[in-house]
């Protein structure tokens, strides 16, 4: 073996070794939380704890599903993300192409706006938000949520669909010009399918933080009908006494739609991420 190869051997094992840690650190939790909700009451605070139950049962996940209001948590928030995501991708899009493929005087100023108002924490803007909502008379209904999630993913989408239409040659752009396309059939019929990852990349993120965002539907949901799934599963807990195996049985259930999504959706989310690692 010579030396080339047994570098790039040792580099291999290393990059192995350091992703597989990577994995074991994000994947320990799930583990644990699929350990817990297999288990009664006992398992769940035996000593020492027990990776593997002794007796593993459903009846968790049974009891969730049919005696408690977990499915329609689940339902509102499938509602929720998926509407807020369409909203998100219809205004983000369009703008983004602009921003990319347009020059105008308030362009910088934009983006660079927009790069502000992203870095804000959607907690500093907790009472002034909860106050537009209630002016608008939107307050505990899933349209106000939804108007507001996609208020606070605009700017991150804009900025990442217009990082995929800086990368389409302008040469596709003056040849549909001289064909004469408008601005709206070039953004449609030739932009939106050449960003397809990148699209689904953003569709993921956008997804993923809709699902499991807490403290705006905290604030802006009252009724228990209307409460998406962290803050139906939030509501499981007691002052005095808690079922956590039925928390994370109802945990556990609100990961499987978006397992499901990103399984789904790899493909393109991969293709997205590295879309600008090569130059065309």
């Amino acid at each position: 073996m010579t030396m080339d190869s047994l570098r790039r051997a040792v580099r291999w094992w290393l990059m192995t070794a350091a992703l597989l840690a990577v994995a074991v650190v994000f994947l320990l939790p799930q583990l644990w939380l699929v350990s817990l909700s297999l288990k009664d009451r006992g398992g769940v605070f035996a000593y020492p704890p027990q990776w593997i139950p002794t007796a593993p049962t459903l009846r968790n996940y049974v009891f969730a599903i049919t005696s408690t209001q977990v499915p329609w948590y689940l339902w509102n928030s499938v509602k929720i993300a998926v509407v807020a995501t369409l909203v998100t991708l219809a205004a983000g899009a369009p703008a983004a192409f602009v921003l990319s493929r347009e020059r105008f005087r308030a362009r910088g100023p934009l983006l660079t706006m927009l790069l502000v108002v992203q870095m804000i924490s959607p907690i500093v803007l907790l009472l002034p938000l909860y106050v537009l909502i209630e002016r608008l008379d939107l307050l505990d209904t899933h349209s106000g949520l939804v108007l507001t999630y996609a208020a606070i993913q605009i700017p991150f989408t804009v900025w990442v669909l217009k990082n995929f239409f800086d990368a389409v040659p302008s040469a596709l752009f003056e040849a549909a010009r001289l064909d004469g396309a408008s601005r709206l059939r070039t953004w449609w019929s030739i932009s939106l399918p050449l960003i397809a990852p990148g699209l689904a990349a953003t569709t993921i993120f956008n997804l993923a933080a809709y699902w499991s965002e807490f403290a705006v539907a905290l604030v802006l949901l009252d009724s228990q009908s209307r409460f998406t799934l962290p803050i139906g599963i939030f509501s499981l807990q007691s002052a005095y006494e808690t079922e956590w195996q039925l928390v994370a049985a109802a945990s556990f259930i609100g990961l499987v739609p978006m397992m499901l999504a990103f399984v789904l959706l790899q493909r393109y989310f991969i293709a997205g991420l590295t879309a600008g690692a090569v130059k065309g």
